[in-house]
């Protein structure tokens, strides 16, 4: 509507996160290779949670509007994009800018949303299913019939991580919460309760060789746990470091520690390997991969074999509100900002 102006959070440093702004500013217009997206959904990610304290190893200058996948309408494109475009609902994982009811992005960054798919289910599935199949099939390669432990199953990257796994043939083992467990109980993994159990003598019962690979998002002394449970050829692939995430100093330095400790226990184990997985430390991911990636995950979601889970919404201005509910933890699926 003319007139109307766009909306957008954001972050001026790192503050709590009852210190974001809303904004208000023209509506952008769109360069000649990019398209409009009223957006109608975008997603909050751990990264977000780094970003607003400061920490985050992809790091962006002040003030920003955060935001890693957006879904939403076409409006308007550049005049060197595609204006068949106008009208259709798409996805894509970006940078960051995502929480605004209007953003601008390179047009072949976007990709399709089927029908029936609709946007908030699109963000259920969009950062989290690129980040889920990197670590599956980029880094851990994994082949049907391994074991893999995924820690927070039911949590924003681990409810499709699972999926996906088990689409490839892979037996999965999924540590979580008492009340998390049971309200998971359709995900197809086998259950450890950390609060109840102690993880590591649980997974060597159901894998006494140890497993092929654990994805490990809590990081601190959890990750010595996780390359425990290895099997001689396994590998840890750490993301997130939620134990960790107050941590202060320089997050590259940081990052140049635990890789140096990662390179330790892989020289002392031969066989074993470990490795960070994020999908933004070298860069935005390439669109032609991302575009393949997410076309397959939104099929496979209008057909019914992929759900999205979708924890809580809430509207974009009470974005300070969902980011505390996120921090707090202990959500199942997705924590989702509707405009």
């Amino acid at each position: 509507m003319a007139g109307v102006p766009a909306v957008e959070i954001v972050l001026p440093g790192p503050v709590e996160p009852e210190g974001m702004l809303v904004r208000r500013r023209p509506v952008p217009v769109p360069a000649p290779h990019e398209a409009l997206v009223e957006v109608e959904a975008s997603g909050m990610s751990f990264d977000d949670m780094l970003m607003r304290r400061g920490t985050c190893l992809d790091r962006r200058a002040y003030p920003m509007v955060p935001g890693r996948d957006l879904a939403g309408v076409v409006t308007a494109t550049g005049d060197a994009a595609d204006p068949r475009l106008v009208g259709r609902r798409v996805a894509a994982v970006v940078p960051g800018g995502a929480w605004a009811t209007h953003v601008t992005v390179d047009a072949g960054a976007l990709t399709p949303v089927p029908e029936p798919l609709g946007a908030v289910d699109a963000v259920a599935l969009a950062y989290p299913g690129l980040l889920a199949r990197f670590m599956l099939h980029d880094v851990a390669r994994v082949q049907p019939g391994q074991v893999v432990v995924v820690p927070g199953a039911p949590g924003w990257v681990g409810t499709t991580l699972v999926q996906l796994a088990r689409q490839a043939g892979v037996r999965v083992i999924g540590v979580s919460s008492t009340r998390q467990l049971a309200e998971t109980t359709d995900l197809d993994f086998e259950p450890v309760d950390h609060w109840t159990e102690d993880v590591s003598a649980r997974v060597r019962q159901l894998a006494p060789d140890g497993v092929d690979a654990v994805f490990d998002s809590i990081g601190g002394p959890n990750l010595a746990e996780s390359w425990d449970q290895l099997g001689p050829a396994g590998i840890l692939v750490s993301y997130g470091h939620n134990f960790t995430r107050d941590a202060t100093g320089d997050p590259a330095d940081r990052h140049a520690a635990l890789t140096a400790r990662f390179d330790a226990w892989a020289a002392a184990s031969p066989g074993r390997r470990a490795a960070t997985a994020d999908l933004f430390a070298a860069g935005p991911p390439d669109p032609a991969w991302a575009g393949t990636v997410l076309s397959g995950l939104f099929g496979s979601a209008a057909e019914g074999r992929l759900r999205p889970y979708v924890a809580a919404t809430f509207p974009l201005a009470e974005a300070p509100a969902a980011l505390r509910e996120l921090e707090t933890g202990g959500q199942v699926g997705r924590v989702v900002l509707t405009a």
